[in-house]
């Protein structure tokens, strides 16, 4: 199959999905035109999402982020951009008052604001409503030169394509769950991605004695232990962890140097033994881990219990979900005691998995690129220290991960804090690509799906 195209019908960047990782590459974008004087690359996101939204299901009213606004869509890469939370707060008219909160963490609704705001002015760069379903490669004369993007409108309801010199892919992590656990879709028990949604149609009595059971003891399930003892006061609330109890982050000064820049080339360098070690070592700082003041405001409403006779919340310790029997009206959950091998089992109106996010390298949505893309040793794929995965020479199309690597990338991989700079690596990366690659326009192109 052959097709001639005229002067832009390729775009020099699609990106796919639109959290805050490819918002982040937009801004980059927008800042390095600007810079340019208009002079920029073609670009396009496309999000499955009908609007912009980060983790509605977990927008819980007074969770506060994690990380400094300063670590926002831009200001490491460029404090001047427009686009930084900072400048957000002017355009909101609430600058002052924030800077008078003496305090550099924002809330989840905030946050969740400025993320809309920067959205909203990139409209005319973004296409909701828009599922990927295959990227396919465009040959020219034996080489890879492009991309096809295909993607289901659901505005029309037909499927469409876009073809790029670049691809960002950019669509998050995958809600898990223990080994052997199924969820059965629409049940009462269901992924913390999507708690507010659930609460909200299927326990819309604040003042009813539901029995909810919370699993995990990371920062969200804290998160949703905390909002369930205080928003349904008479519901019986149990948070199960496989440790102890809560652990605290290491927030200290130095191991948050982990999250420097410069700390991302130090990992990728390293030995992948080594990397590893060293990856493990820097765990608490992320996983299963839980804010300080969280842990007080958590335990400051356990002692309030006691000290009002009631005895409707808990955490159990040591407990491992094994099995999942669910009908219509309740959830029997089992459980092992890892302290005595014991099974332990409790009912409830709704159990909410806590249990973070599979972040898969090997992405479905390049399943037809494979045969191009260099792998490691392990058989994972080959990323350069750019975030671009590394194929063979006839294929000259770029393709990027963000949040994928966090194997040869470190801990920054996953979260907020590094967004602007990563961003900024790629723009520089497909800048410096461009001035020797070959032009698409006004060329014939075969697509396929061999190598031959």
């Amino acid at each position: 199959m052959s097709l001639i195209l005229e002067k832009g019908d390729v775009y020099d960047v699609v990106g796919i999905g639109l959290g805050p990782a490819n918002l982040a590459l937009a801004v980059a974008l927008e800042d390095e035109a600007a810079k340019r004087d208009g002079s920029n690359l073609r670009r396009l996101f496309l999000d499955a999402k009908p609007s912009a939204a980060w983790h509605p299901g977990m927008l819980l009213e007074g969770s506060v982020l994690q990380v400094s606004v300063l670590k926002d869509l831009a200001t490491l890469r460029n404090p001047c951009s427009p686009f930084t939370f900072l400048n957000y707060l002017k355009n909101k008219g609430r600058l002052l008052e924030f800077l008078n909160l003496r305090d550099l963490y924002p809330t989840r609704v905030e946050f969740n604001d400025y993320l809309v705001w920067v959205a909203q002015q990139l409209h005319e760069r973004v296409s909701h409503g828009c599922e990927v379903m295959a990227i396919d490669p465009v040959r020219v004369e034996g080489k890879i030169k492009a991309v096809r993007v295909t993607y289901h409108d659901g505005k029309t309801g037909e499927a469409a394509y876009r073809l790029a010199r670049n691809v960002v892919l950019a669509t998050g992590g995958v809600p898990s769950v223990p080994d052997g656990i199924q969820l059965r879709p629409g049940g009462r028990a269901f992924h913390s991605s999507q708690t507010l949604q659930r609460l909200k149609a299927d326990y819309p009595d604040a003042n009813a004695p539901y029995r909810f059971v919370v699993v995990g003891g990371g920062q969200s399930g804290a998160e949703l232990f905390h909002y369930l003892m205080t928003r349904y006061p008479n519901a019986e609330v149990t948070a199960t962890i496989r440790g102890l109890s809560y652990k605290p982050i290491d927030d200290s000064h130095f191991s948050n140097e982990i999250f420097h820049p410069e700390m991302v080339s130090y990992i990728y360098d390293l030995p992948e033994s080594v990397r590893r070690r060293v990856l493990g070592h820097c765990k608490d700082v992320n996983y299963g881990v839980v804010s300080a003041d969280l842990i007080r405001r958590v335990y400051n409403t356990l002692y309030q219990e006691k000290v009002a006779g009631r005895n409707r919340a808990r955490i159990r310790g040591f407990l491992e979900l094994e099995q999942l029997l669910e009908t219509d009206d309740v959830v029997m959950t089992r459980f092992r005691d890892l302290t005595t091998n014991e099974l332990v089992t409790m009912k409830a109106d709704g159990v909410i998995m806590c249990t973070g996010y599979e972040w898969r390298l090997e992405h479905p949505l390049l399943r037809e690129l494979s045969p191009w893309i260099e792998r490691e040793e392990n058989g994972n794929y080959k990323v350069e220290r750019n975030y671009r995965v590394t194929t063979e020479p006839a294929f000259e199309a770029g393709i990027f991960l963000q949040g994928f690597a966090e194997a040869t990338h470190g801990v920054t991989e996953t979260v907020l804090s590094l967004l602007s700079v990563r961003a900024g690596d790629i723009v520089q990366s497909i800048l410096d690509s461009q001035s020797h690659a070959e032009h698409l326009n006004s060329a014939n192109y075969a697509y396929g799906h061999t190598r031959h």
